[in-house]
């Protein structure tokens, strides 16, 4: 008779990250740590000029808003309460005054340079998203009423879903996988893409995506931040900046 096969060996299970933590030498735990330390000190840098960026649109709206209520209050007095009261909206009281508005339910438990980050995002009427990595595939839990609009699609359309359905068949991979690769490893990238609208036209995109922290320094939310470029912005980043080759 013929021996008996031997038993199929068991496919290796992929080691934990704790697990291959514990093999790493000394010197590589050295060089992690130095690695993290170097993104978050470019995060905090990066974090704090798009913060100043943003503020200053937020005073350059205030003052715009104020001088439209004053419009309208001197050429409509006997109406102005009545037309100032039906424009109120969520984003226009954020303008009305300097002082810090309560936070909203996605940042309530951020720690304060990052909740002023977001507060920045939504009084500078900003297109953005907001997801939850603890979720199965990290899906966007807030969306601003710009990304909305530049994308085409409904709220309804894009809560609870990972933000790979603005990809398409002309998507470059390689700056996929640069933000992939960001999102797993915590740390912020920005990186111009094409972009797929609702209604399958394209745009380019210069995206911006951070991981927003509790007190206790764990990822709880990623914000992705798009910016609508022309194809000529698109190109010249594309020469001058190249993504690496996969």
């Amino acid at each position: 008779a013929a021996p008996a096969r031997a038993p199929a060996a068991a496919p290796k299970a992929k080691r934990s990250r704790a697990a291959a933590a514990k093999e790493m030498t000394e010197q590589q735990k050295d060089e992690r740590r130095e690695r993290n330390r170097e993104h978050a000190k470019r995060s905090r840098i990066r974090k704090k000029f798009l913060l100043e960026s943003l503020m200053e649109q937020v005073s350059d709206l205030r003052e715009e808003n104020r001088g439209l209520r004053r419009a309208i209050r001197t050429h409509l007095p006997d109406e102005a309460l009545e037309v100032l009261d039906s424009c109120v909206t969520e984003e226009s009281l954020l303008l009305v005054t300097d002082s810090v508005p309560r936070p909203l339910a996605p940042t309530q438990q951020l720690v304060e340079p990052d909740f002023r980050l977001m507060m920045a995002l939504q009084s500078a009427q900003q297109n953005f998203a907001v997801s939850d990595p603890s979720l199965p595939d990290n899906p966007i839990v807030f969306a601003s009423g710009g990304f909305l609009s530049l994308t085409g699609y409904k709220l309804e359309q894009v809560l609870g879903r990972n933000c790979r359905f603005l990809q398409g068949p002309r998507t470059d991979p390689r700056a996929v996988a640069k933000i992939r690769k960001a999102v797993d490893e915590g740390y912020d990238t920005s990186v111009c893409l094409l972009n797929y609208r609702i209604d399958g036209s394209t745009f380019y995109n210069q995206f911006f995506v951070a991981p927003l922290r509790d007190g206790q320094g764990n990822v709880v939310n990623y914000v992705g931040v798009q910016c609508q470029v022309s194809d000529q912005f698109a190109q010249a980043i594309a020469r001058d900046e190249p993504l690496p080759d996969m």
